[in-house]
This record gives structure tokens, C-alpha cells and sequence, in this order.
């Protein structure tokens, strides 16, 4: 299936937060697992439901990735991901009573570790994850979502990944008031800041 990478793994070779790939194969240490799999009945899972408690790593297809060569036994777009530890601090303080907090010794912050593969699935993305991005073909939606603030970029970013109107389709109708925002005051600013940029450096050649 297609997938994001969701963390800078290699940037310099493009393998990186937002990287779009194809999931390959999920690795897992068959002996740990078969010591970790747990009796399982239930009318809507088969009766040799497996759990994989820990992946070794997963090798996903990056077309866009710059390996010089090939890993070992792989295809040279094919890379290993390995699970990565991330941790999470939580305040808690708006959740839990005086009791509870004389009962954690009046600490009001938990510290979380998890350890996942840094991918999900890439059937769909948000505005931001396919910013910069060329993509073949897809599908957009022009819908704002409920009490969401109108934003130029929300218009503009989706119809600017494809190549050709031929490449694209619109989900839905939509308001005609999404194509008539104005750009944000301090996006005008910014642009008059680099075109006073430009003219000065063209004085200075």
C-alpha cells in the first residue's frame, strides 16, 4: 500500500518526513513472536490470530530516494525502516483531582515511550503533507471543513500538485467563495519584502 515516511530518517538522501513510498513487507522475528502469541477466540477473527508485538523493521519502496547503490538483497529503491522511540511528555493537571495528585506525590506530568514504524497509510493526506509535492493523479476535495478559517493555501496547494487537469479530479461541488479569498496580508508583505530584495540586488549587478 502507498505510505508516508513521518519522521527525518535521511534527508540527504530523501528519506524524510512527508516521503512517499510503496510498503513492501512488514519483517518480524518469527521466534519472538511465536513466543508472544496468545490465545485468541473470537466470532469476527479467525482461530489463528496471530499478534506481532514487534516488527524488525519494514522495507518500503522510495523511487525518490538518492542511494547510490543497492542494500544487500534489495532492489535499490527498496529501503529498510526501522521503529523508532519517541516520548511524549503529558501535563495533567486539568484532568486529575487533589486527591489523585496527592496520590501521584503532586506530580502532574507523565512521560509516555512508544516505538512504532514512522509510517502511515498514504491512501489520503492533509494539505500540509502533500505541500511540494508532484503527484501523478488523485483526487481533491475543495470542501472546507466545519469552523475551519478560510485559507488561500488550502485552495491552492491541492490543485497545484498535478502536472495536467487531466491528472486530477474534484470529489465534490463546492462554494464558490474558496476561489475568491484574498492572500493573506502578510503574504503580500512578504512578497513585496523579496521584490524590494530582487530590485536591490539588481543595482548592485
Amino acid at each position: 500500500m502507498p505510505v508516508l515516511i513521518t519522521h527525518n530518517i535521511a534527508t540527504e538522501l530523501h528519506i524524510s518526513n512527508g516521503s512517499i513510498g510503496r510498503l513492501v513487507r512488514i519483517v518480524t522475528d518469527d521466534d519472538q513472536n511465536l513466543q508472544n502469541t496468545h490465545n485468541f477466540s473470537h466470532p469476527k477473527f479467525p482461530t489463528n490470530t496471530v499478534y506481532i508485538t514487534q516488527p524488525l523493521y519494514a522495507l518500503v519502496e522510495l523511487p525518490q530516494s538518492k542511494l547510490t547503490s543497492c542494500l544487500t538483497n534489495l532492489q535499490p529503491t527498496i529501503v529498510p525502516i526501522v521503529p523508532q522511540q519517541k516520548t511524549i511528555k503529558i501535563d495533567l493537571k486539568s484532568f486529575i483531582t487533589p486527591a489523585q495528585k496527592r496520590f501521584l506525590n503532586n506530580k502532574t506530568s507523565i512521560t509516555i515511550s512508544r516505538t512504532q514504524l514512522p509510517i502511515v497509510p498514504a491512501y489520503a493526506m492533509t494539505t500540509h503533507k502533500c505541500q511540494g509535492k508532484t503527484l501523478p493523479y488523485g483526487i481533491i476535495d475543495l470542501v472546507p471543513p466545519p469552523y475551519s478559517k478560510s485559507d488561500l493555501a488550502n485552495v491552492y496547494v491541492p490543485i497545484s500538485r498535478f502536472t495536467s487537469r487531466n491528472t486530477m479530479s474534484i470529489l465534490r461541488h463546492f462554494p464558490r467563495s474558496v476561489l475568491d479569498q484574498k492572500p493573506h496580508p502578510d503574504m503580500i508583505s512578504e512578497l513585496k519584502r523579496l521584490e524590494n530584495l530582487y530590485e536591490q540586488n539588481q543595482d548592485i549587478i
